[in-house]
């Protein structure tokens, strides 16, 4: 639901009462930090799954199954960690069938 022209005119003023009161706060906000932490989110989740590959065959070569399996955790939970946060795809797409598949007659 879009804003309302009076709603848009309130959140501009506490913006701009947010610059005067706190500059560095509001150059925080207007820049996108986000997507930096993300980015940076995905590189250590990255690095953290190459550690828990590391762990997983360092189990293996000295035979220590419960290394292992915690070198597969934390690869697991590094996977997760690094591409929960991730978009997908832009656009959102649906597809729609016309027939069933092999029904094509």
């Amino acid at each position: 639901m879009p804003l309302s022209e009076f709603e848009k005119r309130e959140l501009e003023l506490i913006g701009d009462g947010l610059e005067e009161e706190d500059p560095g706060l509001a150059a925080l906000l207007g820049r996108d930090a986000f997507t930096l932490s993300r980015r940076t989110r995905f590189r250590r989740g990255l690095l953290l799954f190459a550690a828990g590959v590391c762990v997983l065959l360092l189990g293996l070569v000295i035979r220590a199954p419960s290394l292992g399996i915690a070198g597969f955790a934390v690869m697991n939970g590094a996977g997760y960690w690094a591409i929960k946060d991730l978009r997908w795809s832009w656009r959102t797409t649906k597809r729609q069938a016309t027939q069933l598949e092999g029904n094509i007659e």
